[in-house]
């Protein structure tokens, strides 16, 4: 594949323009492309597409497999590190943080005044389990070759298939994993923080300084539990609004304060998964106060994208991209989980 036509791939699977074509010229430019290296022409049959189909979706999960690790890195970077690995190499993750850490508080005065020593730094190296997931698609090359289905999206439903997978393991993993380090979480020396939504703000106080010595802290939440946080100014909310202009406007364009006490709000997205609008895809009820930097949640992508063809008896088929996918938490003790109860529960 020359890097002219892998280019104009990226850019059909992104949806994206170009300085030169709009989304829809690339998609077909790079129809013609794919079609051109299967040999394949305008007036090529079914039968013709059902021959090269293999080779036309391995040129496909050459390009996806390039850019999927990107992606998911944009949606998970505020509190993953995503790294890649060869199929026959071993998954390794140096956790630097771990050592400089504890060389920062072991640092003591040495003998002549004015002269420190520190301690010497020990690498730490995590190595998460992998295993393969599957994400399906319900398309046939003939569809792609006719517009029916873009490859934008084709790749967007693959991307947000393997995002669907990558983001509830590392959620499970902030919210209840084990850490490799043995330490836990900010706070929990005896229970989980639990406490209802009037004193989160409370709860993140006690809980900020302490991620604030691993990096500037971020609050990570659901939208319902984010909208419990206001500002000193805003100890109690009248009927007018917040007193805080800042917040005000926040509250009216986002629904819930933006910046609590220097810390940045962000909603981790969510979404029903079923009818009935009563079960989600994590549960709301959790809050992370992460520092920035410092990202406790691994997450290995191990090897190529297969993308494998799964027909069915009534005449359907599939693609099924397979992938091999590690998750796990390196380091517990540099943030804290706090759990917004519904009821007045008291706080741990």
């Amino acid at each position: 594949m020359t890097n002219e036509f892998k280019s104009l791939l990226v850019k059909a699977l992104q949806g994206a323009p170009t300085t030169e074509f709009s989304a829809e010229d690339v998609n077909a430019a790079a129809i013609k492309a794919i079609m051109a290296e299967c040999g394949l022409t305008e007036t090529s049959s079914a039968r013709d597409y059902r021959a090269v189909e293999d080779k036309a979706f391995a040129l496909i999960e050459e390009v996806i497999d390039e850019i999927l690790p990107k992606k998911l890195e944009n949606v998970l970077g505020g509190f993953a590190e995503v790294k890649t690995f060869a199929r026959d190499a071993e998954v390794i993750f140096d956790i630097e943080k771990i050592g400089k850490n504890r060389a920062k508080l072991t640092i003591s005065k040495g003998a002549r005044g004015g002269i420190y020593r520190a301690a010497r730094l020990a690498n730490k190296f995590f190595s998460p389990e992998t295993h393969v997931e599957t994400v399906a698609v319900y398309v046939t090359l003939e569809e792609i070759i006719l517009g029916t289905m873009s490859l934008g999206e084709l790749y967007s439903n693959i991307l947000e298939g393997f995002e669907e997978i990558v983001y509830k393991e590392v959620f499970n993993a902030l919210a209840s994993g084990t850490a490799v380090a043995g330490y836990g979480r900010i706070g929990e020396e005896l229970a989980p923080i639990a406490v209802p939504g009037a004193d989160l703000g409370s709860a993140i106080d006690k809980v900020m300084p302490l991620v604030k010595q691993y990096g500037i802290p971020t609050i990570f939440g659901s939208y319902s539990a984010l909208q419990n946080l206001y500002n000193p100014l805003a100890a109690t909310v009248p009927a007018g609004g917040y007193p805080n202009s800042q917040d005000s406007m926040d509250i009216r364009e986002k629904g819930f304060v933006q910046v609590y006490k220097g810390a940045r709000c962000v909603e981790l997205p969510n979404y029903l998964v079923d009818n009935s609008n009563k079960e989600w895809f994590y549960d709301t009820h959790y809050v992370f106060v992460l520092p920035s930097g410092a990202k406790p949640v691994k997450v290995a992508l191990k090897g190529e994208l297969y993308l494998q063809k799964n027909g069915h008896a009534v005449g359907s088929e599939k693609w099924e991209a397979h992938k091999i996918i590690g998750v796990g938490l390196a380091m517990a003790n540099n943030y804290a989980v706090i759990r917004v109860e519904d009821g007045d529960s008291d706080s741990n």
